[in-house]
Formats: C-alpha cells, sequence, structure tokens
C-alpha cells in the first residue's frame, strides 16, 4: 500500500480547481476512466487522462531509479512513475489533491504522497530524478526573493544526488499558438506571455535561451531540449533538435480552450519556421532534462532523436515508436505502453515473417518489395533498422510542387498495382471484416486482398535505389489483417491520406478525379468513411480526447478595417465529417455587409460525409441578425432573445445550427450549394454587457428570480 503523509499539512489547500476537485475524487472511488465518465470538462481531462502520461512514459529513467515528484497534484503521472521506478515519493501542496493521488495509486507499495508545503519537509535521502510536471511556472507565487524561480531552481537541485537529473516540462513563452491565437494557458489572457506577463508576478513561463541562461546561472552545466507536440500535457510526438528538420510535426491538436482563436494556420507557419531552422524557439512546449554534469549513457540508450505515442486509444493498440541512436547506429524501437498492447505487438512481428515479397513498377523500373521485418528486443518491443530513403509521400509532394499531374498519377497507379498482388477471389465482406469496419455495404460486391495492410498509404513505401537491385520497403505493418478487405478502400485511405497533409495537389490532380479514375463515386466514398469511422471509433477506440475538444474561432485582423457603411466580415460553415468541428473541415469566406444586408454563398463538397453543420456570421463582436436560407434550415444555439424577425446575440461569437435535408446529403451530389441572406446589425461590447443585465434584471424580478430567492432562503 502507498504511504499517505500529512506531517506536514497545515490545514489549508492554497491551490485548487474548485468543486470539481470533489467530482474528481468520487470519479477515482468509483474506479471510472476519465474516457467512460459522462463529465467533459477540462480539469477531468487534464488531471485523469492517460495521455497525460506520455510526457515521460518513453524516458529511460535508470534501473533502481529513487524519484521526488515535486507539485504531483491528483497523479497524473505519479502511477506513470511508480510503474518504471523503485519508489517515488509525491509532493503535492493541497490535502484534497494528495486524496485523490492516493486513491488512485493506493495499491503501489513503492510509492509515499507527502500532502503539505515542500519548503517544511525534510527527507530521508537524496534522489536520482526532481520531476516538475507543470508546476515551476509558479515558483513565483510560493518562493520569496529578488529571484524567485533562480532560488526555487537551485532548491530543485539540493534535492538530487551528485549524478542526479531535473525532468522540468513547462509552456514555451513564444510557444506559436500564442501568436496563432491561442490564450495564455495559466491567465486565459490574449499574448500576455508574449509580452513577458507586464502585470502578472504569479506564473511565468521562459523562452529557450531564457532557460538556457537560468540553468548556465543555477550551475546546471547540462541542459537538454526535448519538445512534445502540441503540447506537454497531452503530447503525441515527442521531438528533439535532431528531429524538429522533419516538419511532420505539422498535424492539426485538440484544441480544450474555448476562447481559442486562429488568427493563422498553425501547421503552415510552422513549416516556414521548420524551413527557417529556428523552430525550436517557437515550440508550445518544452522537456527540460538537466544536471550539473553531462550524464554518461542513459538506460543504453545515448541518444533518443524522436517519439510518437499512440496512447489516445483503446488498451490493448496503445503503442509508441522511439527513433534513437546507439554507437553510431539509429533503429527504431515499437513498445507496448499497456500489458494488453503486448499481443498486438506480437501479432504485428508474426505478421511482418509471415509477409511475402512483391514487385512493384514505378517510372519504368522494377522494384522488389518487402515488409520491414523486427527482431523481438524483450517481451514488450521489437526494433527494426531506420530508413533513410525516400518515400512515396515525399515523391509525390514533389510531384505536386511541380504541379505534375502525370507523376501523381504515375505513383498512385503503381501503388494501387501493388495493393492488387495480394487479391483473392472472395467477392463480399465477411464477419471478422464486420467485427472491425461494421456492416454498411455489406451487400455489395468488392475486389479483395488478403491478408490486407489498410496502412499502405505512401508514406509507409520507402524506396531504395542506391543498389544493384531496386528494392523498396514497406513500414509499419501495424494494420495487417488476415481476412479479405476490399482494395478500393486500402487505396482510398491513401489518398485521402496524401491530400489531407499535402493540400497543394488538389490544384494539381483534384482528389476526386483521381478517384473517379479508380471507379470509387461518392456512393463508394459514403461507404468507405462509414468503415474508416468503425475502425477508428469502435475497433481501435483512438481520438478519445475529441470528446472534449472545442473549436477555435477563425479571426482574421482585416476585420478590424470597418469604415463607413460597408463593413467587412469573414462567415464560416463548420462541418462535422467525423472528427467534431475543427478548422480542416470548415469553409471561410469574407462578406461585404453594405447598410446591414448579409449574403453568402457556401459550396459544400461531398455532402454524404457530413453529420452535421455549424454556421457562424461573423466573429468578435455582438449583433442583431435576421438571416435565412432557402436550402437549409438555420436555428439560432446562442441567441440571448428574439427580436422582430431575427436574433439578438449578445456574445462575441454567434452561431447557427444547420439543419438540412438527409435527402440532398445521400443524392450523389458532388457539391451542395447553401446560400444564406438578410439582415446583420454589428454591435459592440458596451451593447452586449447593457442588454445582459437588462436581461437578468428581468430575471431577477421575474417568476423565476422570485423562485431563486425562495430555494436560496
Amino acid at each position: 500500500m502507498a504511504d499517505f503523509n500529512t506531517d506536514y499539512y497545515n490545514g489549508t489547500d492554497q491551490y485548487s480547481d474548485g468543486d470539481v476537485e470533489d467530482r474528481i475524487l468520487e470519479i477515482v472511488r468509483a474506479g471510472i476512466s476519465s474516457e467512460d465518465t459522462e463529465d467533459r470538462s477540462f480539469p477531468v481531462l487534464y488531471h485523469l487522462s492517460p495521455v497525460r502520461e506520455n510526457i515521460l512514459s518513453w524516458y529511460p529513467f535508470r534501473e533502481g531509479a529513487h524519484v521526488l515528484e515535486i507539485g504531483a497534484g491528483p497523479g497524473a503521472i505519479t502511477g506513470l512513475l511508480c510503474r518504471k521506478c523503485a519508489s517515488v515519493t509525491s509532493v503535492e501542496l493541497s490535502r484534497r489533491r494528495a486524496l485523490i493521488n492516493y486513491e488512485r495509486h493506493k495499491d503501489c507499495g513503492n510509492l509515499t504522497i507527502m500532502a503539505g508545503n515542500l519548503n517544511d519537509m525534510v527527507f530521508p535521502g537524496k534522489f536520482d530524478y526532481v520531476v516538475l510536471n507543470g508546476v515551476f511556472e509558479y515558483a513565483g507565487s510560493f518562493t520569496r526573493g529578488e529571484d524567485p524561480y533562480g532560488t526555487f531552481l537551485s532548491r530543485c537541485m539540493s534535492y538530487l544526488k551528485d549524478d542526479g537529473m531535473l525532468l522540468i516540462a513547462i509552456e514555451n513563452r513564444l510557444g506559436l499558438k500564442y501568436f496563432a491565437g491561442a490564450p495564455e494557458d495559466h491567465t486565459d489572457n490574449y499574448m500576455e506571455g508574449l509580452k513577458d506577463y507586464p502585470e502578472n508576478s504569479s506564473v511565468h513561463t521562459f523562452s529557450k535561451n531564457e532557460w538556457e541562461e537560468l540553468c548556465d546561472r543555477c550551475g546546471l552545466a547540462y541542459h537538454r531540449f526535448y519538445y512534445p507536440y502540441p503540447d506537454y500535457k497531452f503530447p503525441s510526438e515527442i521531438f528533439t533538435d535532431s528531429s524538429l528538420s522533419a516538419d511532420s510535426f505539422a498535424r492539426n491538436a485538440w484544441n480544450f480552450n474555448a476562447r481559442r482563436l486562429e488568427l493563422f494556420s498553425e501547421p503552415q507557419m510552422a513549416a516556414s519556421l521548420c524551413r527557417e531552422g529556428v523552430m525550436d524557439r517557437f515550440m508550445n512546449s518544452f522537456l527540460i532534462e538537466a544536471a550539473c554534469r553531462a550524464p554518461i549513457g542513459i538506460g543504453g540508450q545515448t541518444d533518443i532523436s524522436y517519439v510518437k505515442l499512440s496512447s489516445d486509444r483503446d488498451e490493448r493498440f496503445r503503442i509508441q515508436t522511439m527513433i534513437c541512436e546507439s554507437e553510431g547506429v539509429r533503429k527504431v524501437i515499437k513498445s507496448a505502453l499497456t500489458d494488453q498492447a503486448r499481443e498486438h505487438l506480437a501479432r504485428m512481428h508474426e505478421r511482418e515473417d509471415a509477409s511475402p515479397a512483391f514487385t512493384m513498377e514505378l517510372d519504368g523500373a522494377a522494384y522488389q518489395v518487402s515488409l520491414l521485418k523486427g527482431t523481438k528486443a524483450g517481451e514488450d518491443s521489437c526494433e527494426y533498422p531506420f530508413l533513410t530513403g525516400q518515400n512515396l509521400a515525399k515523391r509525390a509532394a514533389v510531384a505536386a510542387d511541380r504541379k505534375d499531374a502525370g507523376a501523381l498519377r504515375e505513383i498512385f497507379r503503381s501503388l494501387w498495382n501493388l495493393i492488387g498482388c495480394g487479391s483473392c477471389g472472395d467477392r463480399t465482406a465477411g464477419e471478422e471484416f464486420a467485427a472491425v469496419f461494421g456492416t454498411a455495404g455489406a451487400d455489395l460486391e468488392w475486389e479483395m486482398v488478403c491478408p490486407a495492410n489498410i496502412d499502405l498509404i505512401l508514406d509507409n513505401v520507402y524506396l531504395d535505389d542506391a543498389g544493384e537491385k531496386r528494392e523498396a520497403e514497406i513500414i509499419d505493418g501495424e494494420w495487417i489483417f488476415d481476412f479479405p478487405v476490399p482494395s478500393h478502400f486500402i487505396l482510398w485511405r491513401a489518398v485521402n491520406e496524401f491530400y489531407s497533409v499535402h493540400r497543394q495537389a488538389e490544384a494539381v490532380l483534384p482528389q476526386e478525379e483521381l478517384l473517379a479514375e479508380y471507379g470509387i463515386d461518392a456512393s463508394r466514398r459514403q461507404i468507405f468513411w462509414k468503415w474508416a469511422d468503425h475502425f477508428e471509433k469502435e475497433y481501435v477506440g483512438a481520438n478519445r480526447l475529441a470528446a472534449f475538444a472545442r473549436p477555435a474561432r477563425k479571426a482574421d485582423l482585416k476585420d478590424l478595417q470597418w469604415s463607413g457603411e460597408n463593413v467587412r466580415l469573414t462567415a464560416t460553415l463548420y462541418m462535422d465529417l467525423g472528427q467534431g468541428y475543427n478548422e480542416q473541415d470548415a469553409l471561410h469566406t469574407e462578406v461585404v455587409v453594405t447598410d446591414g444586408r448579409y449574403d453568402v454563398t457556401f459550396d459544400v463538397s461531398h455532402p454524404e460525409k457530413i453529420r452535421s453543420m455549424r454556421f457562424d456570421p461573423l466573429e468578435g463582436t455582438a449583433c442583431i441578425c435576421d438571416l435565412t436560407s432557402t436550402e437549409v434550415e438555420l436555428k439560432p444555439i446562442n441567441a440571448s432573445a428574439r427580436y422582430r424577425g431575427g436574433y439578438e446575440f449578445l456574445t462575441m461569437d454567434p452561431a447557427y445550427r444547420v439543419k438540412y435535408g438527409k435527402n440532398k446529403a445521400s443524392s450523389g451530389e458532388d457539391v451542395m450549394k447553401i446560400r444564406i441572406s438578410g439582415s446583420i446589425q454589428t454591435r459592440d461590447l458596451y451593447w452586449a454587457l447593457a442588454k445582459s443585465q437588462e436581461l437578468l434584471g428581468r430575471y431577477r424580478r421575474g417568476p423565476l428570480g422570485a423562485i431563486a430567492r425562495r430555494l436560496k432562503r
């Protein structure tokens, strides 16, 4: 059993998220996971999500390590530390938070939880590691002196053995997301950290250069930066200076802040900063490894350059992929993150050994193609050689940049022929297929392949032209199935994956035109989307964080140029294609409103994919709207009151729910036009505040207010 120590607790919880912590305690005591609870508040996600462990689940702690975890909170990573280290001492100022941690991990016999002020505590010995996960930024609120952060950092060093290591996870003050429109994480004010917190002394984050200066000032001669993406709270990837040059980190990330704006595309800007060689200064978060002297090898691996963590899934599929270098040799290691995932990893390895070789022709040259085989490296991991050749996705991206439609067609033709090498005689999907992908289209006949690698995408096919014999190897055989799968579905996945990342290809060879060449029409695409959705949500249980996500608000600075009778607005139509509302699946258009008249038309591609739609007529201001459409029905989501024929919106983000006939979505039309017109009167913040006070006064004077007063008494 874990030890719960309150000897240093003074009876006051000085830091708290409020009453939600009582709900979290109830959830923990009931044994409910964050994925299964109906509470979708951010504190529940932040404290209980298993994705929080990604920040250190990959880290090679020394064998038999003793760890001091400062500011453990409700124990987001405490369980991970207990599994990886010999002993863990977790310190938390709040007794209620410490109690949540204890209830979560009371079965850990190597854990001591101490409630109270760290400054008052005495420990029996020194530690191999001191871990601060989202804590250091608050040093200014509980450490006195002219240099509270330097003082606190030195105090943390005093708990270490001579060869001990500090591990600090924290936001980057100059993180790209703050330039793009995310509020500062701790104050919820826009750009406050970018301005170096001019009116705030209780919290402070630091840039990379500031961290380097702070470490040098405190005598930490060794410090290395890891870059968790999208941040240290819910990282899915860990980059280093040697892997940032690969701009694969520029993927969309879930947003959990209702006040998040998008002033520009963060992925596009990240790619530009990466090409300039300065992306390390603008990553959203750091994991800093620091010590008084440089370590001599850590855990037998001298250098970890990249980690991908697939933990936002069902436990049986949670694995990680690590690129590391040992004795000058780079290798890839795939490991199970849970006991249940070991079987999944073993199944991958068995299929690699059984996979046959094929031939693929590309640009007139024949390639011998095989699935990259790994070697077992223990009970829960496999090792693979690191491939340095060019993959088909890079070749296709070059073709798109050169506007060479013929080269793009040739690459996908070669992939289609490679998929077809596994053709089998079956024509209908069986029960095994239905269990993984659902029953949509079960009565149709398909061209099948078996075994089927549904992740046979361009990124996973590497070419080697260096030797006498041209060879190609397929990596990542995670999703190879031993039952027949339609070959067109595998091609559709590959095309969809490439076009979602390389948007420039659409103007060179439209995706629909390419798919049509292989007979993949609108009705087939609709079925394929259902299969992909069932596979992701029902079988893999992936992207569980999406349930907590909030849409960012598109904000365009040109909207500030309002003058005279003409007003420029940005209208947005959000479409849920199975990933919730997000900017990738949204249409934005500029509307010029003259004398209050509003008119906008959206061309909606592939309505069969759409689950629901939301319309934002403008952003950043309150308004009075009287809008209609002949194609769809508009229902206000957040209007405060009716106003003549329209509605008053006191919010800065007015929104409508869009209802449309399902017959239109399933008619097979490639494009559905939606025209919305009427009148809009923009209003400022002071008007919205005045109207809010007026509504509040009516409530208090009305029958509901009387009932509320009686209940209060």
